[in-house]
């Protein structure tokens, strides 16, 4: 039975109602300029001047890694903690990763760990914004562009972040934006590729396969979905500020439990905030922080582990390696943020998450 309160859930009002229905309407399922109109808003949005949509994120993340020369004998940096899709994207494409270790503070990796992955067999380099932790992405794209190194920005679910004057998607080589149902802006499936290279946009754009027999073909965001993304991205800034402010209000009452380590805004970053994740202390482990997330279900509320170890991911016998990753991932927990989550909701999230805390406290002094 799906919990009370879901993990993400992507508003949809009544606009976004009567764009689907115009559409069915006087167009059908094609023949209509939503997924241009997407791709052009997604322009503006990001500061880029190309954009390509897909009908899937690991779609996306395979083109691009494709596009740059991420192939069987070529390198791509990736981050030691983040979401196995672009591991997915890499064994599809034939790719070597190098795991680059993060930093305890910002949860992304620094411009050392990063340098010191780079090799002349370095396709790319990928780093992401943090969920609020602040993040090191200026110095590592100065440190790719020293190397001359193409550097790929995954903004994954955070489209609407920022990073100083800078749009999230803007920095690098080009960059990944994940439109899926996990974030807080959705095409209900789907991602989008910006840049600002026009070789590297047209290699991307699902045209461009037609006539290929690449395995990697991907397929063109369907006109349904562009026009649920194009309806909810044009209240971006509302969702932003309503997300913003469960982070504010999670922050508020999970202060008081000594146990966790609470994000925090930086004055260089903005996040948009769309998953609130805490870290325990070190002295949980990961049963403990797994039984925590059994039981908020329990109670009807959805919770996920934070963030994935990314090398023991890729091979259990990278176990230990990125220390600071290896330590950090199996403490981390995501709880929901939406634009439809209440003050009521976040303070009876913090209130179970607080009972299931103490009770995995007890069962370890027992």
């Amino acid at each position: 039975m799906p919990a009370e309160i879901p993990l993400s859930n992507p508003l949809t009002t009544p606009d976004d109602h009567r764009v689907i229905n115009e559409l069915l309407r006087s167009h059908g399922l094609s023949g209509s300029t939503n997924r241009k109109d997407l791709e052009l808003i997604l322009t503006q949005t990001t500061s880029r001047h190309h954009a390509a949509t897909f009908a899937s994120s690991e779609q996306a993340l395979s083109v691009l890694l494709d596009a740059v020369g991420v192939n069987g004998e070529r390198e791509i940096v990736v981050p030691a903690l983040g979401d196995t899709a672009i591991l997915r994207a890499i064994r599809r494409v034939g790719g070597i990763p190098q795991f680059a270790d993060c930093d305890p503070g910002t949860l992304v990796p620094t411009a050392d760990t990063v340098e010191r992955c780079i090799s002349p067999s370095t396709a790319a380099v990928t780093a992401s914004h943090g969920d609020g932790w602040g993040t090191g992405l200026p110095a590592i794209v100065a440190t790719c562009a020293r190397n001359e190194v193409p550097f790929l920005e995954l903004v994954g679910t955070r489209l609407g972040s920022s990073c100083g004057a800078a749009p999230a998607g803007s920095l690098g080589h080009a960059a990944f934006i994940d439109l899926s149902q996990r974030g807080i802006v959705s095409t209900g499936e789907g991602a989008a590729i910006v840049t600002d290279n026009e070789r590297l946009a047209k290699a991307c754009r699902p045209d461009h396969y037609n006539e290929s027999l690449c395995p990697h073909r991907p397929d063109e965001m369907a006109e349904l979905n562009a026009a649920v993304g194009l309806s909810q991205i044009r209240r971006l800034g509302a969702t932003v500020e309503a997300c913003t402010d469960a982070a504010e209000t999670y922050t508020i009452f999970l202060s008081r439990m000594p146990e966790l380590l609470l994000p925090a805004t930086t004055p260089e970053a903005v996040s948009c905030w769309s998953r609130y994740v805490i870290r325990l202390d070190e002295t949980f482990s990961l049963e403990d922080r797994d039984e925590i997330i059994r039981g908020m279900e329990r109670h009807d509320i959805a919770a996920a582990p934070g963030l994935t170890h990314l090398p023991s991911a890729w091979d259990p016998a990278l176990a230990t390696t990125c220390p600071v990753a290896a330590a950090t991932a199996p403490r981390t927990i995501a709880l929901p943020i939406h634009p439809a989550l209440t003050r009521r909701d976040v303070e009876l999230i913090c209130q179970t998450l607080q009972l299931m805390v103490q009770r995995a406290t007890f069962r370890r002094s027992a």
